[in-house]
């Protein structure tokens, strides 16, 4: 890795300009852009994978996670070895990025990207997502504590519909489960499908469970945003850090180990090694491809 202000990094023989990789990106722990690259260097293999063909939000944080940050979609002039897909959007075309080698998001790291935010659907069939998700967020005095128990509660839902969830820490506060699709629902059949099982669980824990929008309804609860599923809305991907204390990662993890585990428990130093002890618990996710009930799309 280079160390200087200013050096060209060689990927898969792209040359990529680089500079400040010493700048401190995490003032309390030292953790710089240079080892923000070394930590997607590290495990590439895992995420390329859930990235493939997917545009991209990019999350920049130019001056670290004390900074000013802001999310850029549209990249009209990226390099020749960065893939772009054109998006028309409701007043114009978004050119977004598609990290579909190392290099790209290298590049995006030198512009001060800490996290990656991928679409649902891939480049294939856009207007059809491979998964729905259903973001849990507890707002205080509610705690992730409480949203596992709402995820547990998800949980026996979909294992009754006899499909399979996939639960991964936010890297936040709370947790995202991934439910793989056949690509054939829109994304407003997804997204009326997880208010549907979230509606299912509020009336069984109103005390923990909530889909008020309004900020200030919340408190105390667990908030289950099926808004996340809406075409072009996207969540930190799988094995992404995360700007907060401690650089935390985006880490799937087992039902088994769910009670256990902490919103804090995967960062960017111990990541590597739970990823090469556990293998992608999200590979299914490439794969698996599920039929919603056609009763909970109606």
């Amino acid at each position: 890795m280079p160390t200087a202000l200013s050096q060209q990094l060689v990927v898969n023989g792209h040359q990529i300009p680089v500079k400040n990789l010493t700048k401190t990106f995490w003032p309390t722990e030292g953790f710089t852009k240079g080892d923000i690259m070394e930590y997607y260097i590290s495990i590439w293999s895992y995420l390329a994978p859930h990235l493939k063909d997917r545009p991209l939000s990019l999350v920049r944080y130019p001056e670290g996670i004390t900074g000013q940050f802001f999310y850029q979609k549209n990249f009209p002039e990226a390099p020749p070895w960065v893939e772009t897909i054109p998006i028309a959007s409701e007043d114009r075309v978004i050119n977004y990025v598609m990290a579909n080698n190392l290099e790209t998001l290298i590049w995006a790291v030198n512009l001060g990207c800490i996290e990656v935010h991928p679409w649902l659907s891939t480049r294939q069939r856009l207007d059809y997502p491979t998964y729905l998700i259903f973001d849990l967020d507890p707002m205080a005095p509610a705690t992730f504590k409480e949203a596992v128990q709402v995820a547990l509660a998800l949980k026996s839902l979909t294992d009754h519909l006899k499909l399979e969830l996939f639960p991964k820490i936010s890297g936040a506060t709370g947790l995202h489960l991934y439910l793989p699709l056949k690509p054939i629902y829109t994304y407003q059949e997804t997204g009326a499908f997880v208010k549907r099982l979230g509606e299912a669980v509020i009336r069984v824990l109103p005390h923990l469970a909530t889909n008020e929008r309004r900020v200030s309804e919340r408190s105390g609860k667990v908030y289950i945003d099926h808004l996340q599923n809406l075409k072009g809305k996207t969540i930190a991907s799988v094995y992404s850090l995360r700007p907060f204390a401690g650089a935390p990662v985006s880490m799937p993890v087992t039902w088994e180990e769910l009670p256990k585990v902490e919103p804090g428990s995967f960062s960017l130093q111990t990541a590597p090694a739970r990823l090469a002890a556990s293998g992608d618990l999200f590979a299914p996710l490439l794969s698996l491809r599920q039929e919603l009930p056609l009763e909970y799309l109606i």
